[in-house]
C-alpha cells in the first residue's frame, strides 16, 4: 500500500477519490528477482542493440551493490549517496570507493542539482538495475580500454534506453507473466485496505504505464484470490487507465 505523510491530521472523510499506481504499490514486486532479470536483459541487449563486447555478457548480478535514492554522476562514472539537502556524503567510481580526501577534491562545494544533465536519481525500483549495471560498466571501461567502450554518459544513456526497450516490447513483461509466484508478492493487506476503503464509499482508480494485458494479468494474480466482498479486482476500481505514460 501506498502511504500519505502530512504534517498534520488528515481527515480522510473529506478525501471522496483514491488513485493508486500498480507497480510496486498495489503489486509488490520481489525486486531482487526481478532486477536480476532486468539485470540479464540489459546486457543481452546492449550486446545485441548497441554492440557492446560479448564480454559484458559475464558481468553479475549483486543485488545488494545499490539502494534506491543513489545519484549517478555520469561525466565521472560515479555513485553518490547524499544528504537531504544534495551535500555528497559517500561517493563510489564504478563499484569502488572513493575515498574521502579524493572525495572532498573532486566534489569541494558541491551540491548535487538534478537540473543538471550529467546526475540522474536513482528514484524508483526499477532504476536499482539500471545503477548495478553502470557501476559495472564503468568498471569494465576503465580495466579494458581496448574494448573501445563509449564514455560514461554515453554508457548510462544506452543502459536507460536499453531498459525502456526491454519494457516496451515485452521482452521482460512476458517473462514476469510466465512466472507470477517467482516475480510477484501477493499481499491480502493490501485487498483487505482496498476494500475496507471501498465500504466507507471511496472512489477508487488506477494509474498505470503498464499496458492492459500485463495489468491484467498481475492484479488478476494478485488482488482477485484475496477478495471477500467483491468478485474481480474490476469491481473494485471505477476507473483502470493502462499506458497512462506518466
Amino acid at each position: 500500500m501506498s502511504y500519505v505523510f502530512v504534517n498534520r491530521t488528515l481527515n480522510m472523510k473529506k478525501i471522496k477519490h483514491l488513485g493508486f499506481d500498480m507497480d510496486h504499490t498495489l503489486v509488490r514486486y520481489n525486486s531482487q528477482e526481478f532486477e536480476g532479470l532486468a539485470h540479464a536483459h540489459l546486457l543481452k541487449k546492449l550486446v545485441e542493440e548497441r554492440g557492446y563486447p560479448n564480454k559484458i555478457l559475464s558481468l553479475p548480478f549483486d543485488f545488494n551493490s545499490v539502494i534506491r535514492g543513489l545519484i549517478i554522476d555520469s561525466q565521472r562514472g560515479n555513485l553518490l549517496k547524499v544528504s537531504r539537502h544534495g551535500a555528497i556524503r559517500v561517493s563510489h567510481h564504478g563499484t569502488k570507493r572513493i575515498d574521502y580526501r579524493m572525495q572532498q577534491k573532486d566534489y569541494h562545494g558541491t551540491y548535487v542539482d538534478l537540473s543538471d544533465r550529467n546526475f540522474a536519481a536513482i528514484d524508483t525500483a526499477f532504476s536499482l538495475s539500471v545503477a548495478i549495471l553502470f557501476g559495472q560498466m564503468v568498471d569494465t571501461k576503465d580495466a579494458n580500454p581496448d574494448l573501445g567502450m563509449p564514455e560514461y554518459p554515453q554508457i548510462l544513456a544506452d543502459i536507460i534506453e536499453m531498459m525502456d526497450l526491454s519494457h516496451r516490447d515485452d521482452s521482460l513483461k512476458s517473462e514476469v507473466r510466465k512466472n507470477l509466484k517467482k516475480y510477484i508478492h501477493a499481499d491480502p493487506l493490501v485487498v483487505e485496505g482496498l476494500e475496507r476503503y471501498k465500504k466507507h464509499g471511496k472512489t477508487l482508480f488506477i494509474v498505470t504505464n503498464s499496458d492492459y494485458h500485463y495489468s491484467k494479468a498481475l492484479l488478476d494474480f494478485a488482488i482477485n484470490p484475496y477478495l471477500r466482498e467483491h468478485k474481480s479486482w474490476m469491481d473494485l476500481f471505477e476507473i483502470t487507465i493502462t499506458g497512462a505514460r506518466k
